[in-house]
């Protein structure tokens, strides 16, 4: 028996008001080590459906499991839990704070485990390192390209040790350079670390690092297509 994919999700559906549907049975399902691309035009559900997939939002019908868990069950209370235990984050607009350093900013996600780590910036030192930004770790983000500022996001998202990074729009405010670059870095992270990621995108240079593509229509996941 194969074993179970590390994110399922089964008919999506998510209204807003005046009776958009932004979600229409949205279904899709990514297997353990995986880098996962989600693409589609401009209100195509995309982002609703990240934000479903990382227990930012509730779906109004349908079911999601994160590592053999329907989270799409648990309380208000419990959602927390399973976002800084289970999941990393990855924006567009790196949400760094701007007055902690890289190192500092990596770190800050362990002050909410529990218990917490002996040393919390030990973690955060290797993966500034294995994203190539060990001689920048004391920098605060202002003195960091945007590129660089990215690969901090990332190692942010990782510093948990999550199961699946979701990532919205990671290229999207980078050079193209900067962008293939950090492309580059979440294969490599993927092959070296096993880390899970789904990339939602309007990039076509991401296709080129993703294992398979779905594609949006009108709240709907289209098959899957090999990248």
């Amino acid at each position: 028996m194969s074993a179970r994919p590390l994110l399922e999700a089964e008919g999506l559906v998510k209204e807003y008001p005046m009776g958009v549907r932004a979600l229409d049975g949205a279904s899709l399902s990514v297997g353990r080590g995986e880098i996962v691309g989600i693409m589609g035009r401009s209100g195509s559900g995309k982002s609703t459906l990240l934000h479903i997939l990382g227990c930012l939002d509730r779906p109004d019908a349908g079911r999601v499991w994160i590592d053999g868990i329907e989270v799409t069950q648990l309380s208000d209370a419990a959602l927390p839990k399973i976002r800084l235990h289970h999941l990393g984050f990855v924006f567009q607009a790196h949400n760094l704070v701007p007055t902690l350093t890289a190192l500092e900013n990596v770190a800050l996600p362990l002050r909410y485990v529990r218990p917490r780590p002996a040393d919390p910036y030990a973690r955060a030192r290797e993966l500034l390192e294995a994203v190539g930004l060990g001689d920048r770790m004391h920098h605060l983000p202002g003195q960091l390209s945007g590129g660089q500022q990215q690969r901090v996001a990332i190692a942010r998202a990782l510093v948990n040790n999550p199961a699946l990074v979701l990532a919205d729009e990671p290229t999207g405010s980078l050079d193209s350079q900067s962008a293939r670059a950090l492309l580059r870095l979440m294969r490599r992270l993927c092959q070296e670390r096993g880390q899970t990621f789904v990339v939602v995108t309007h990039d076509p240079a991401v296709g080129q690092v993703c294992d398979r593509i779905y594609h949006m229509v009108d709240g709907r996941v289209l098959n899957a297509a090999v990248g």
